[in-house]
């Protein structure tokens, strides 16, 4: 069966794998505070150091779901409705892009969870490289607006948030292209990550990505989510955002390096 493909049994926990359990769902409540920038894409791979990366992905989106809760109880009435029609328009195709590559994965002799290891380390690395560039003083190329451009973004976001849950970074962009109005951007972001977390949740429980066990694991975890958000709304008073940050992309790069690296050895043993 599809539901068998992917890692069902729950594992003890040891205390590795909950400092970074514990510590990626911490991250989440801070990027959602809105302090760090795209920190939160360094969540999967945190947890992926200590499990399966399809575990670590399947974990965590019943966390990202409860963060999204409450962002959207605050936010979500300012969202702008045509370009979150435009961006879930593409969201929802992304999401099924990326559900048939991991169906590909999990067919692929070398199995999911390395695939997807592999996967989700080039995504960390893309990120924090692009990161650096803007660092540097690059430009990126603009996004231009109107339907297409906020279907395709959607999209790019569907894809990445499916397979690494890291589609913020790519929504950003586009959204601060609209040049909205802080509350109207908030609102249309957290309106549409919301949206694109619950659309992958059929598509997860089909590929055995997300199973109950796997549920009961993230309730375990996920009342830290509003004490990193109180982290973050402390941190934003208190903390210089730019070096916290720099330390956040620093270890982004770490982590995601080192999936690339148990990818790449683990296709050739």
């Amino acid at each position: 069966m599809i539901s068998q493909l992917g890692t069902a049994a729950v594992e003890p926990m040891g205390w590795g794998y909950a400092l970074a359990l514990g510590g990626a769902v911490l991250v989440t409540g801070i990027a959602k505070s809105g302090f760090g920038g795209g920190i939160g894409i360094l969540a999967v791979p945190l947890v992926a150091m200590a499990l399966p990366a399809d575990r670590a992905v399947g974990v965590m989106l019943p966390i990202l779901i409860a963060a999204d809760v409450f962002a959207v109880a605050q936010h979500a009435r300012h969202a702008d409705r045509k370009h979150l029609t435009w961006t879930l328009s593409g969201g929802l195709a992304g999401i099924a892009i990326g559900l048939a590559v991991l169906w590909w994965y999990a067919g692929s002799p070398r199995g999911m969870s390395l695939m997807l290891t592999l996967t989700i380390g080039v995504i960390c690395l893309a990120f924090v490289g692009v990161q650096a560039y803007r660092l540097v003083g690059g430009r990126l190329p603009r996004v231009p607006g109107g339907p297409w451009p906020g279907r395709i973004s959607g999209a790019a976001g569907g894809v990445t948030s499916t397979l690494a849950h890291a589609a913020g970074p790519v929504m950003t962009v586009y959204f601060l292209e609209r040049q909205l109005a802080k509350r109207v951007l908030v609102g249309t972001m957290v309106s549409y990550f919301f949206i694109v977390n619950w659309a992958k949740v059929p598509g997860y429980a089909w590929l055995g990505v997300l199973t109950w066990e796997r549920f009961v694991e993230a309730m375990w975890f996920v009342w830290l989510v509003p004490v990193g958000a109180l982290i973050g709304w402390w941190m934003l008073k208190r903390v210089p955002e730019k070096p916290f940050t720099a330390i956040m992309y620093l270890a982004t790069a770490a982590a995601g390096g080192r999936m690339v690296v148990v990818g790449v050895m683990g296709l050739f043993d």
